[in-house]
């Protein structure tokens, strides 16, 4: 199966000022073709996704409920049409609660139930496996205060995990099976080094922790993301330098392909 990763999102915390990286929270699309999409997360960047699109079958997973990965999808293009159906999943059992608060009338002018018809709300549980358009998604927790979840998508030729807002210290087992040997792993890179000691209770990780964690579990590729919105282009474009120095100096032949993540970038992906 062809299919495309596509960045419409890639800043944490917050939307950030106008970069060459992009300035919207993170929101990743497995483009699957015929109008068929996988999305990771419902940052800001979703609602430029889905602008101008008709989907035959959007199906959003959330990481969890923290607000750069949730505070695009009441702007989610395709809502309150009944001829479209969003299937949202979430390892969270209150998930229905948690988006009656994000569609609350007090904080957006249509609530939740306004958009029953179309919606269909999928809890699942920790490390549960599932089948959707003929791929393998599985799940697992990872370790970020209040929890978050990561997931693999595995086709018969590759596999794709999705796997942020983590400190990786440790890497929880479930989500050490899922990164195994994957073949691109999309990470969290929030902070360059010095920052990351000042932050370290923060539930992100350093660029060096990711690519260590890629490394360890003979990921292929390393897609950096989740960058600290205060960076400027030329702080990340230092910590692009930075990354790949480090990767190649420190694992040489079996060095994960280290790559930043930026809006607009397309992966090609043969699942």
């Amino acid at each position: 199966m062809k299919a495309n990763i596509r960045f419409w999102g890639v800043k944490g915390s917050i939307a950030s000022q106008a970069s060459k990286f992009g300035s919207n929270t993170s929101c990743v699309e497995l483009d699957l073709g015929d109008s068929n999409s996988i999305f990771f997360d419902a940052g800001t960047g979703i609602r430029a996704a889905t602008q101008n699109r008709i989907f035959k079958s959007l199906n959003l997973f959330i990481s969890h409920f923290h607000w750069d990965h949730i505070q695009g999808l009441p702007f989610l293009n395709g809502l309150g049409r009944d001829d479209i159906k969003v299937s949202i999943y979430s390892g969270f059992e209150d998930i229905r609660e948690r988006l009656q608060h994000l569609f609350d009338p007090r904080f957006h002018p249509v609530s939740l139930k306004d958009y029953e018809s179309q919606l269909e709300i999928h809890h699942f549980h920790p490390g549960e496996k599932m089948e959707l358009m003929g791929l393998q998604i599985e799940t697992a927790l990872l370790n970020h205060p209040g929890k978050s979840y990561a997931y693999k998508v595995s086709g018969r030729s590759s596999s794709f995990c999705y796997a942020t807002d983590s400190d990786y210290d440790p890497v929880p087992d479930e989500a050490s099976r899922l990164l195994h040997q994957t073949d691109f792993a999309i990470v969290d890179s929030q902070y360059l080094s010095g920052d990351f000691l000042e932050k370290a209770d923060y539930g992100h990780s350093s660029f060096q922790r990711a690519i260590d964690v890629c490394a360890e579990h003979r990921v292929k590729n390393c897609l950096l993301f989740h960058f600290d919105p205060n960076y400027s282009d030329a702080e990340l474009e230092n910590l692009e330098r930075q990354a790949q120095d480090y990767s190649q100096s420190k694992y040489s032949k079996n060095a994960p392909k280290v790559m930043m993540s930026r809006e607009g970038l397309q992966i090609p992906l043969n699942l």
